[in-house]
């Protein structure tokens, strides 16, 4: 896949004190989920902050496309949005969200090559190290998640954690796993996805709710969210909305990528330095987007 907006790659290390606007981040627990997605309620002179300052790692296999998806559609439709990626490299034009895709020798990314491997800890350590300029970096899960066990969830927590501490100028965001799955597989899913945000809420970390963003639609006609769920053993289990049942693109529909790619905007926002009004247009405030607000100095 080609980059959204033309890049230069240039080779070149910046100084070991680059400041990072995530750096500042007061450690409140931060959720994007659902309602994180109207891109009109981000303030211009934020947008303008991400596009200058964030820099993105981001490790994925085919669902994580689905963000990319969803931001490259955004920036064709919207030139207030641009977005641009390289695979094994971060782009170095100006003015744009940019993006490090995959690690430095590999684009399709599963667990090992991240965080559930040294060789993988390695290389997430030699993508930071090389790119210091780097501000958040992140996994998406595929479908592990339909059978992964909770000591299984808590490797994942606890090598994240090490690479935090590692590298403490970049936010690392959890992600919880795509809401696809049904019957016995979606059951574990949700279980683990309800693990990995209690941790998140409970130790104030970064989490992007991919499996939320998934089961929730907003309904034009009655101007409401409405989440999609199925029963399984007594529980609601949350599923992907049938609105984004599909296979347009990254095994789901462009709608549900643009979703995810606004949520995306949102989370470059808020760690670029935004900090929403916790009062709010609407009664619910940012809805979903779970955090403790710093009182703006």
């Amino acid at each position: 896949m080609k980059p959204y907006t033309s890049s230069i790659l240039i080779a070149a290390a910046l100084a070991a004190a680059t400041v990072h606007p995530a750096a500042a981040w007061d450690g409140g627990a931060l959720r994007i989920e659902h309602t994180c997605s109207e891109l009109g309620r981000i303030p211009a002179a934020w947008i303008d902050s991400t596009r200058a300052d964030i820099n993105v790692h981001f490790a994925h296999t085919s669902h994580g496309g689905q963000i990319l998806d969803g931001l490259g559609h955004i920036a064709v439709h919207d030139a207030f949005y641009p977005m641009v990626y390289e695979y094994n490299a971060l782009p170095q034009q100006v003015d744009a969200l940019r993006i490090f895709d995959g690690q430095l020798a590999a684009t399709y990314i599963t667990p090992d090559l991240y965080w559930a491997s040294p060789e993988g800890i390695d290389q997430t350590i030699a993508v930071l190290t090389a790119n210091p300029e780097i501000d958040i970096s992140f996994f998406v899960w595929c479908t592990q998640l339909d059978t992964w066990t909770a000591p299984e969830i808590g490797a994942y927590m606890d090598s994240i954690s090490t690479l935090e501490a590692r590298f403490p100028g970049v936010a690392f965001v959890y992600c919880t796993g795509n809401a696809q799955g049904t019957g016995e597989a979606g059951y574990n899913r949700w279980r683990r996805n309800e693990e990995i945000r209690a941790y998140c809420a409970r130790n104030g970390k970064v989490l992007y709710d991919f499996a939320d963003l998934d089961s929730w639609w907003w309904n034009p006609v009655a101007g409401a969210w409405e989440q999609a769920t199925y029963e399984h053993e007594g529980f609601l289990v949350p599923v992907e909305h049938p609105q984004f049942n599909g296979d347009e693109t990254s095994h789901t529909t462009w709608e549900s990528c643009i979703q995810k790619g606004r949520a995306m905007w949102w989370l470059g926002a808020m760690l670029a330095g935004w900090y929403a009004d916790p009062t709010g247009v609407r009664e619910t405030s940012l809805g979903g987007l779970k955090r403790r607000f710093r009182a703006e100095p």
